[in-house]
């Protein structure tokens, strides 16, 4: 077999190292996802899980499931790559490439669906949270209840919709609704379904930088894979001389 250039080992070297971080990557999203599967205890990840406790944790049992099907599907696919990388195997190159390309497709088809869908998202988020808010108040949710006077005092907000949210189901409006807690409070006028939608908008330069990153080492590895893989495969060939 012929030597690898010294710019196709280059390359092999780096695909080794990127999947090699897949791998860590995917056993700490699995171990998260058997965390929350097995634990049950939700605080430590974040300060919001107590919401999920209102919907009786069903919603955190499907995000642990995907969360260990997602990690175990990106260590495996990792091993594929470093595999093919170690042995100059072109099946299991090609292998990784085709699953990482399919990867890119599902990603650009989640963005465009939703900038697409983001309406009917933000009225399911609205509504999830009303509900959410409604269990929290009327069944004296406490540590629900927090969570949420927690979120109005981050995102300057009161309510689902509005103070008038309190109101319209009977409930006492929390210290956290008012701007100020002088004589004469007055609450926010924003609901915070908008201020969370408001924010995220704010925030789209930096996940779109975030999600650019993925997808130049997504694309990287796909590159990286095939180039090796037709590498080895001119390097494995019979080298045949002319006679003359």
């Amino acid at each position: 077999m012929a030597q690898l250039s010294c710019g196709v080992q280059c390359t092999r070297s780096l695909l080794l190292v990127l999947n090699v971080g897949f791998i860590l990557v995917g056993f700490s999203v699995m171990g998260v996802g058997i965390y929350l599967k097995v634990g049950n205890n939700f605080r430590a990840i974040s300060e919001i899980s107590a919401v999920s406790q209102a919907l009786d944790g069903e919603a955190m049992q499907w995000v642990s499931i995907g969360m260990i099907v997602l990690g175990v599907f990106t260590a495996l696919l990792a091993i594929f790559g470093c595999l093919g990388a170690m042995s100059k195997n072109r099946c299991f190159l090609y292998v990784y490439a085709i699953c990482l390309t399919l990867i890119i497709l599902v990603e650009f088809a989640a963005v465009i669906a939703t900038l697409i869908y983001r309406n009917d998202l933000y009225k399911s988020f609205d509504s999830g949270f009303m509900e959410v808010f409604q269990h929290a108040y009327s069944k004296n949710q406490t540590e629900v209840q927090k969570a949420i006077e927690s979120l109005e005092e981050n995102f300057k907000c009161c309510g689902v919709n509005g103070p008038s949210d309190y109101s319209k189901f009977g409930f006492k409006m929390p210290r956290s609704c008012y701007r100020n807690k002088d004589d004469f409070p007055i609450p926010y006028s924003d609901g915070c379904a908008l201020a969370v939608a408001v924010w995220i908008w704010n925030e789209l330069p930096i996940i779109a930088s975030v999600l650019g990153v993925i997808l130049f080492i997504e694309i990287f590895g796909v590159i990286s894979a095939l180039v090796l893989g037709v590498a080895v495969s001119h390097s494995s060939s019979p080298i045949y001389y002319a006679k003359f």
